[in-house]
């Protein structure tokens, strides 16, 4: 099977889509098929060599600001059509002209990670209110146009946004390569580096998130870290923006790191206690998810305080700590959190519980479900 997998991406190698996108086309390559990557990227990124580095085929159209977007986003389709794949996976993002015809044309599937509509509505609230009326005017004609969805959550295959185009969906929650990372025994391991050296934090927590979402709750870690001053709160990945709306009132606890390589934030991991996933959903509107940096903390025996629903543990497990979804959480669970992190302290969570998060047992249901949708076109 030939898979062309498109997508419209602007951020590092460090990124968890990143990661994700080369470890589903890892996956599929091993599986026997054929992919290639048809990225849309800025002028001013170029992340996606490392792709090459690994095997996979990446053919590039870049952009520079709003004039000519759409002529280049055409161009990379017309070299898509070219390359006469059996289908296209792609990720949802906008409406661009000669999309939904391609989608239409050859079997095609849309990856949905998020309610965009939810989503580009809490840009409006800054400058994006042009952007945010050109979606809503325009994503139905790209959502009807493919052949079939995957969702990475229950809650988004449900949503009303989504509810008329979902007739032929599939939910498959994120997933990761277990393989890159020491498998935990689940028994008490070594006390962290740091509390050998300093002897000063009786708990480390790490933090994993992107600039710009507001959702991911770094006010709710803010006012935790400051119910909590002798933990320490290791913050990886939000910009200096965000770092600066703390400085004046900053916890002394709260360390913020920015962007990392996943080799300089290692060592933040292995001495951690805990692990935070997203705190602050509900500036979405939802309640689910299934955030790669959680498979992240997991795969690294982590176990993790969130507040959400977790897709691929529907049932309550003991390695996470599930807090409402609501503002304020925190500090009104404190009590709970400082026995989950009782529980846990010099313990890690055992491979054998996350294993099906492995992208070999992801990737295995999604190629399925793209070749029944090949299928049921050839029946037209």
């Amino acid at each position: 099977m030939k898979i062309a997998y498109l997508i419209h991406w602007n951020e590092g190698p460090e990124s968890g889509v990143f990661k994700k996108v080369v470890a589903q086309v890892s996956a599929w390559r091993m599986q026997g098929h054929e992919v290639s990557l048809f990225l849309f990227s800025r002028k001013t990124v170029k992340p996606w060599a490392m792709a090459e580095t690994v095997g996979i085929s990446v053919v590039c159209e870049t952009y520079s600001g709003r004039w000519g977007r759409m002529a280049r986003f055409k161009a990379l389709l017309e070299r898509l059509r070219s390359w006469q794949p059996d289908v296209i996976y792609h990720r949802f993002d906008l409406y661009y002209i000669k999309l939904p015809s391609l989608l239409r044309a050859i079997p095609s599937v849309l990856e949905i990670n998020t309610n965009d509509v939810a989503e580009l509505a809490l840009e409006r609230r800054g400058m994006g209110l042009l952007r945010y009326a050109y979606h809503r005017m325009t994503r139905g004609w790209v959502l009807g146009a493919a052949g079939g969805l995957v969702f990475v959550s229950r809650e988004l295959a449900e949503a009303k946004v989504f509810r008329r185009y979902a007739r032929n969906a599939i939910v498959i929650g994120n997933g990761i390569e277990l393989a890159q990372f020491a498998p935990q025994s689940g028994g008490p391991c070594e006390q962290s580096v740091a509390s050998k050296v300093s002897g000063q934090a009786s708990m480390r927590l790490v933090f994993i998130g992107s600039p710009g979402q507001p959702w991911q709750g770094l006010e709710e870690i803010a006012r935790w870290a400051r119910m909590k001053p002798e933990w320490r709160f290791d913050i990886i990945g939000p910009g200096k923006d965000e770092q600066d709306q703390f400085e004046k009132e900053r916890p002394a606890n709260l360390f913020f790191h920015g962007v990392l390589t996943r080799s300089a934030y290692q060592p933040l991991l292995d001495q951690a206690d805990l692990a935070i996933g997203t705190m602050a959903l509900y500036e979405k509107g939802m309640e689910e998810a299934s955030p790669l940096k959680v498979r992240e903390y997991l795969a690294n025996g982590l176990p993790v305080i969130s507040a959400y629903k977790e897709t691929d543990f529907p049932q309550q497990v003991p390695f996470i700590l599930e807090l409402p979804n609501e503002p304020g959480s925190t500090v009104v669970h404190l009590k709970e959190i400082e026995q989950f992190a009782a529980r846990w302290k010099g313990k890690r969570v055992a491979r054998a519980l996350v294993q099906h998060l492995d992208t070999s047992v992801k990737e295995a249901v999604r190629v399925a479900y793209m070749e029944r949708v090949i299928g049921e076109r050839g029946e037209d």
